[in-house]
């Protein structure tokens, strides 16, 4: 029946929600599954000591350590003398590494804290390897780019 004239049609409109809420639905389950990600992909380190933006402190008593990762192995630096370990089988041997920071640790109870310097022809998996390997003897670890 037509509308009279003058007299305006009702603007009632339905709107189907349905899709809409299964959306947002999907869209905050994912939200929520991959925020726990977010955490457990964290690599914690520290900026170098001496970076932009540090307050000045005092350094840590004792000698610095400093692990340098390049394309030849590792070279363990304590204050002024230096360790080399060399690749083993073309790949960079982590069980020599992690008994040398044992020993140091041993050597060295209360220290936490080491930088770890990687070249720039360093892989990316390769220094996490390393980190991993730092990180039960030296939880406080620098990462900072090879001068």
């Amino acid at each position: 029946m037509p509308s009279a004239p003058g007299r305006r049609r009702a603007l009632d409109a339905v709107v189907n929600l349905v899709p809409f809420i299964d959306l947002l639905s999907c869209c905050l389950s994912f939200l929520l599954i991959t925020a726990v990600w977010t955490q457990l992909a964290r690599v914690p380190v520290a900026p170098p000591a001496g970076a932009a933006g540090d307050e000045p402190h005092d350094p840590p008593p004792g000698v610095t350590l400093t692990l340098l990762v390049d394309d030849r192995g590792f070279t363990f630096v304590r204050g002024g003398e230096s360790q080399a370990i060399p690749l083993r089988d073309a790949a960079h041997d982590y069980r020599a590494l992690a008994e040398v920071l044992r020993r140091e640790k041993i050597a060295q109870p209360d220290r936490t804290t080491i930088t770890v310097r990687a070249t720039d022809g360093v892989h990316y998996r390769t220094l996490i390897e390393t980190m991993d390997v730092v990180a039960p003897s030296f939880p406080e670890i620098a990462v900072a780019e090879s001068s």
